[in-house]
């Protein structure tokens, strides 16, 4: 098993929690059983302030290899708590071995639960969709966040995953980058004010 946090934000007006990113870190795992470290859990929490900002964590996923997909008794009391901390948090459980198989992404079995006021673990619809602004939003956003440390040029970096400033045109490529989400967001900041 794999567990991990799930990034997001809450649209209050139309009830809806967007998930965007998820990150992971140090746990322990056996086949049936994962835990993530609270150190990891607190590093990803600051990371998120950080580096993304009007996003936070919205709850957590994990796999079920070959075990179906549902809430195991740990599971429901890991998902009290993270409803304890966000309300509206939810668990992604995956099963990905037929996918790992068949590369098809109907073969991908997943489902995202919440408990409810009762105790009582409920499915939670899921959209997959992606409006056109938002999947153009969710690029930038992921390349702007990319770690361009490691991309290469002709020669290798003077010190060993670290680029020197205007090496390899990374500080171009960057500002390329900054530039375009930036006119993005103007676009549609503007757009939603008409």
């Amino acid at each position: 098993e794999v567990a991990g946090l799930l990034i997001g934000k809450y649209l209050k007006k139309s009830d809806i929690l967007e998930i965007w990113d998820a990150i992971t870190g140090d746990q322990k795992a056996t086949p049936g059983f994962v835990y993530l470290e609270e150190d990891t859990i607190a590093a990803a929490a600051e990371w998120v302030l950080r580096n993304r900002p009007g996003l936070y964590i919205v709850g957590w996923y994990h796999s079920h290899p070959g075990f179906s997909i549902f809430l195991s008794a740990i599971d429901i009391e890991t998902q009290k708590l993270y409803q304890r901390m966000f309300p509206k948090a939810v668990a992604l459980v995956v099963d990905p071995m037929r996918y790992a198989e068949t590369r098809r992404l109907q073969d991908l079995k997943f489902s995202v639960f919440r408990i409810d006021k009762k105790g009582k673990v409920v499915r939670v619809a899921v959209t997959i969709g992606i409006q056109r602004r938002k999947l153009l939003e969710s690029t930038l956003r992921g390349v702007e966040t990319m770690d361009l440390r490691y991309i290469g040029g002709r020669r290798a970096p003077r010190r060993e995953g670290v680029f020197e400033p205007g090496s390899y045109g990374v500080d171009r490529l960057a500002d390329s980058l900054s530039s375009i989400l930036k006119k993005f967001r103007d676009r549609v900041g503007q757009q939603s004010r008409e």
